[in-house]
């Protein structure tokens, strides 16, 4: 039987002290610390090569703020955890949290350690002038972080505690770590279980680094991420197996005139001997200090040390992995890390004074700090208002479309532009947010042409209208009240009677816009006088058009004007009672229209009229702004789903621009959702009043513009580094352990980031497009009696059946529900 040695783990810490109300962390030799919690200002994915710059530049002045005698010990924590999501109440939100529960993902926390050192080998005295200069050096950081939107965090004691507790026991995953032994050994740790291994990324002896090393490096996978921006160490997120990893980087700052001397004492020896490899290393010298003295760069000892735990099966092939993307790069990690303990030992928050000669390695600052990892995941953002889609790793993440960026000026307007081709995800997409939507006091009104949210209407209880001949959707755009009658609905009526005169390509010209301007005006104010005095019964199209007639006869008469009347008295005839439109514009609308939350317009059996398709869409938006002067204390959301065809035009780009600013005054955004890409370029009421008035971008997958993504990006204004981010889309190798998902690109102001919109199978059949998946669940549906009911019948039927989907779907859209206690076992998907 082996045995091992025992031997007690002596700390290094003489304890934490509070001083000028933080906590201070003292080693046993008397330097003293204190740590930040930072959050790395990268994102993943962010394809901005300015942003690693940037970053670079920060660590730099941090650098050169401390000064001599300090050491920066920045530590990013990779660990393995499972996503547990918040109680929600809602069904669907209920169905989605429980599709994602459990999932793993990995988490990356960032500390930033700032020690300052004493004198080596003597006696430790309490100064208090050292200790107000820490203090001081500790509040321009914070200052300096602060400003950069790191969001520092100074750890209090407990935090401290709990931090190296972490760290000792390798555990991040939980929120209680617990010790146990730890078994000593040349290759790796042992801690109960688990392995830990340390690979030291460069061995001093040889130091084998690429010639040339930025702030970034350029990944190439295939041919969407072509010159793509990522961190020099974004192998990190890759690594297999392991449940934590920590990346210990570490830069100490020595006295600068007493390491140049030394260097300089160095270059006399190797040039005193004229040998090939002396020579070399007398070049390099030379190009150092000339390095520092033209830059004015420090230098630095540093030290990189990658900490991987694993289980002792997975151990291998992680460690494997990280020394196989470092030699990629270039870098040979050291083959000579016997020191497992130490090197353990010195990762431990304040403790890098322990490190030996050998663990250090000379160099400037701009060149240390290239091996710093840059990069962060995407977390919820901080708002009451947040609509939940998946990170690039498939986890939910909330983000704030409309209030947040509002009060940071990253927007000025709620308004918001999809686009995606043909099988994108667009509908798709729309739902998830409308859903969400809906948990909030949202009330949302669609202009639909492809039944695209039937089920989710259903789902809600709203109200869905569909035209058709038989029934047609009517209102009464004319009949107001006194106190409603005012320029807006004015112009509106303008913009109403051009649309019957003309049609929605034609064109107004100054003297029809000033008859229609006086014919309304006269209308109205003969209808408000006293009840003696009236000579209009009922405000109605009907009532309006013989009334005009005769008050533009009236009109020509006075001011002598050329007026086609009889063209006028003609084609709008057919709008009144007993012509071909004579219910359209006559008959008042559904009254719950005025306080329905969910209400779905379906005009797909008119989209190619050219006369109706823009008639109807106009006078829907008109009830749209009717709905929000009516309710006032509630969000409003108008979605046009290639309805918004219809009124773009140059008659109706001065109505557009009027409905966009008064829903932005009642709470309200207007969201147009198109897929022809020939139905946006070189159209000016498009870029005009739609895309200069929408401040939130939404694409869908643009791989089928690839080829003329040059006009669409100036269309949309896309930056090269916004159009790297799009071209991502779809693109990642990320579709391990998920379901069914596409991403999108959701530009608020000037960037935008990528999501992935993945939900549950519940949330996929409320969603759904397919005509025999819709069928099916509301085959199940009117057996059950209401939406939700039927819909966990469905599910439950076929997680019974242990039939494929669409399978399932097809029985069920032969033989109706699925039988209770009938299930098959095995049947082939094409019997």
């Amino acid at each position: 039987m082996q045995t091992h040695q025992k031997t007690a783990f002596k700390m290094p810490y003489a304890g934490i002290d509070p001083d000028d109300g933080q906590a201070v962390l003292y080693g046993e030799r008397g330097d003293f610390s204190m740590i930040f919690q930072i959050r790395n200002p990268v994102l993943q994915y962010g394809a901005d090569p300015d942003a690693y710059s940037a970053y670079h530049h920060l660590l730099l002045n941090m650098i050169k703020i401390l000064g001599e005698g300090y050491i920066i010990q920045k530590q990013d924590v990779f660990s393995r955890q499972k996503y547990q999501p918040k109680p929600a109440t809602e069904f669907l939100q209920q169905k989605y949290n429980e599709h994602f529960e459990g999932r793993e993902y990995t988490s990356i926390s960032t500390y930033l350690i700032l020690t300052r050192q004493v004198k080596r080998g003597a006696f430790y005295v309490y100064d208090k002038k050292v200790l107000n200069d820490f203090h001081q050096h500790r509040s321009k950081i914070y200052d300096l972080l602060n400003g950069s939107g790191l969001s520092p965090h100074l750890l209090d004691e407990t935090e401290i505690n709990r931090y190296i507790t972490a760290i000792l026991g390798m555990e991040f995953s939980s929120g209680h770590a617990a010790l146990d032994n730890i078994l000593s050994g040349d290759q790796q740790l042992g801690i109960g279980t688990r392995a830990v291994r340390s690979i030291s990324l460069i061995n001093t002896d040889i130091i084998d680094l690429p010639e040339k090393l930025g702030t970034y490096t350029e990944k190439h996978d295939g041919k969407n991420l072509r010159e793509f921006p990522v961190d020099n160490l974004s192998f990190l997120h890759q690594v297999p197996g392991y449940q934590c990893i920590v990346y210990n980087q570490v830069i100490e700052i020595p006295g600068q005139q007493l390491t140049l001397n030394k260097l300089e004492l160095k270059r006399k020896r190797h040039s005193g001997v004229p040998d090939p490899a002396n020579l070399i290393c007398v070049e390099d010298i030379d190009q150092l200090l000339v390095d520092v003295a033209r830059e004015n760069q420090l230098l630095v000892n540093a030290h990189y040390n990658i900490i991987v735990c694993a289980e002792v099966s997975k151990i291998n092939k992680a460690a494997n992995f990280i020394e196989a993307a470092l030699f990629q790069q270039g870098i040979i990690p050291s083959r000579n890390a016997y020191n497992q303990l130490e090197l353990f030992r010195s990762a431990l928050p304040g403790n890098a004074v322990e490190l030996k000669k050998y663990d250090w390695f000379l160099t400037t600052s701009d060149a240390a700090l290239c091996f710093f990892f840059k990069e962060s995941m995407l977390t919820d953002e901080d708002s009451d208002f947040l609509i939940r889609f998946t990170d690039r790793q498939g986890i939910p993440v909330g983000i704030d479309p409309a209030d947040l960026p509002m009060r940071t000026n990253r927007i000025n307007n709620r308004s918001k532009f999809v686009l995606g081709g043909s099988g994108s995800g667009k509908s798709f997409f729309m739902c998830a947010l409308l859903e969400q939507y809906m948990l909030y006091n949202m009330d949302v009104v669609i202009v639909d042409v492809g039944h695209s949210y039937s089920g989710l209407c259903a789902y809600f209880g709203g109200k869905y209208y569909t035209y058709t001949e038989k029934n047609p959707i009517t209102m009464n755009p004319f009949a107001i009240s006194e106190s409603e009658y005012n320029i807006e609905k004015k112009d509106f009526l303008k913009t109403l009677i051009g649309l019957l005169l003309k049609g929605a390509e034609g064109t107004i010209s100054q003297v029809e816009d000033t008859v229609f301007s006086n014919v309304i005006s006269a209308y109205y104010s003969e209808y408000f006088m006293p009840e003696s005095e009236k000579k209009i019964d009922n405000l109605s199209f009907d009532s309006f058009y013989h009334y005009s007639v005769e008050k533009i006869k009236e009109i020509k008469d006075h001011e002598k004007i050329s007026f086609d009347l009889d063209e006028y008295r003609y084609v709008l005839k057919k709008f009144c009672r007993g012509g071909e439109y004579g219910s359209l514009l006559n008959e008042t609308s559904d009254a719950s229209v005025f306080t329905e939350r969910f209400i779905v317009y379906e005009i797909d059996s008119i989209k190619e009229n050219k006369v109706l398709f823009p008639i109807v869409t106009l006078i829907i938006m008109d009830v749209v702004l009717q709905k929000m002067r009516h309710r006032t204390g509630q969000r409003k959301a108008l979605i046009l789903e290639e309805a918004w065809k219809a009124i773009a035009s140059p008659l109706m780009a001065g109505y557009i621009l009027y409905l966009y600013k008064t829903m932005r005054k009642f709470w309200g955004e207007p969201i147009v959702v198109t897929q022809e890409l020939g139905d946006i370029l070189g159209n000016a009421v498009i870029k005009d009043s739609i895309l200069n008035n929408s401040d939130t971008i939404c694409l869908l997958d643009q791989s089928k513009f690839k080829e003329n993504y040059d006009d669409i990006a100036k269309l949309l204004s896309l930056t090269p580094i916004e159009q790297k981010k799009i071209f991502t889309i779809n693109q990642l190798d990320n579709k391990e352990y998920r379901g069914k998902f596409k991403e999108v690109y959701i530009r608020r102001g000037s960037s935008g980031e990528v999501y992935g919109v993945e939900v549950s199978l519940f949330q996929y059949l409320t969603y759904t497009t397919e005509k025999p998946e819709k069928n099916a669940v509301e085959t199940y549906m009117r057996a059950y009696g209401s939406y939700q009911t039927g819909l966990e019948a469905f599910v439950s039927d076929l997680e019974r059946s242990g039939l494929k989907l669409e399978t399932f779907v097809r029985k069920v859209n032969l033989e109706g529900i699925f039988p209770a206690g009938s299930i098959e076992y095995f049947k082939p998907d094409f019997i």
